[in-house]
């Protein structure tokens, strides 16, 4: 196993100080899993962001994270070091929101897919709440095909949602970040060994279900659609029961499950584009260009 060769622990010297920007290159490592991955969500390619990582170490004197067959796992530093980081991330935020516009008052609704609402909604409400206490935020949670006729109706001001099949990619959308569809099913569980393979996916529309079955038709695997829903949660009870593997955004897979792939025969299913499209109505100072801003930020992707 190819683990970070280890540095000699020590203590920080009385000069040493933190940087912000190298804080966030270490969070988006942890939240990604990899360096390849958390590149983009921070704007630089992975050579700076192991150097950023490089001299976080040095600075500290420990190292922060384990190199496993499937990624980046924090160590016990990594995992004590992680709330401090995400306090002065957000600190930093809250400072710039709050000359950016600190009276802003209003309302706003939000639409956002099941499968990224677990992984920002928390960080992203409580952060705008913080800097901007008189706006409401309305949530609006669905499929990316019932939140963009919102959108175009009015319904909503601007929704997280993932365009490419029945929901077409805009000149306007921005990309929020991107990573790569995995195969998932329960550790230990043989569903992936059926045929034909039964799945665990959402209903027709879902640019990731068209392209994991297109992937398994030119593979030549039987399948069979075993459960639908439009929720992350659904899907994953049915893996959770080894009763169907599903396809997943990576960084969707959590303790008790694995990334099913070419040892079991499975190919590749791409990958997951999330993106931010708001309405043509947002003012560039007003509710909606703020919460817009929050969601980006979060996401590394602001500008």
């Amino acid at each position: 196993m190819n683990r970070i060769m280890p540095l000699p622990s020590s203590a920080p010297s009385p000069a040493a100080s933190l940087d912000i920007d190298v804080l966030r290159s270490f969070a988006a490592i942890a939240d990604t899993g990899t360096i390849t991955l958390a590149a983009p969500r921070v704007g630089r390619t992975p050579a700076a962001l192991s150097m950023q990582l490089r001299k976080l170490e040095d600075t500290l004197g420990h190292v922060l994270f384990e190199r496993l067959p499937g990624g980046m796992r924090l160590t016990a530093a990594g995992e004590r070091l992680m709330p401090h980081a995400r306090r002065l991330i957000e600190a930093e935020r809250a400072a710039l929101d709050a000359f950016r516009a600190p009276d802003l008052e209003g309302e706003v609704s939000v639409g956002i897919i099941d499968d990224v609402a677990g992984v920002c909604l928390t960080q992203v409400l409580a952060g705008f709440a913080k800097s901007h206490p008189r706006v409401l935020v309305n949530v609006t949670m669905g499929p990316s095909l019932d939140l963009a006729p919102k959108l175009d109706r009015g319904e909503i001001d601007l929704a997280v949602m993932t365009p490419g099949c029945a929901v077409k990619w805009r000149t306007t959308d921005r990309t929020l970040y991107e990573e790569p569809l995995v195969w998932v099913g329960r550790e230990g569980g043989s569903a992936w060994r059926q045929r034909p393979l039964p799945l665990a996916i959402a209903a027709q529309g879902c640019a990731w279900r068209r392209q994991a079955l297109d992937a398994l038709d030119q593979a030549g695997i039987e399948w069979r659609v075993a459960y639908i829903s439009e929720f992350y949660t659904a899907q994953r009870a049915a893996v959770a029961a080894d009763l169907a593997v599903a396809p997943m955004p990576r960084s969707l897979v959590e303790p008790g499950f694995v990334r099913l792939g070419a040892s079991e025969r499975l190919p590749d299913p791409g990958s997951a584009r999330f993106a931010l499209r708001v309405s043509s109505d947002a003012e560039p100072d007003g509710c909606i260009a703020a919460l817009a801003a929050r969601i980006a930020e979060t996401f590394g992707a602001g500008a």
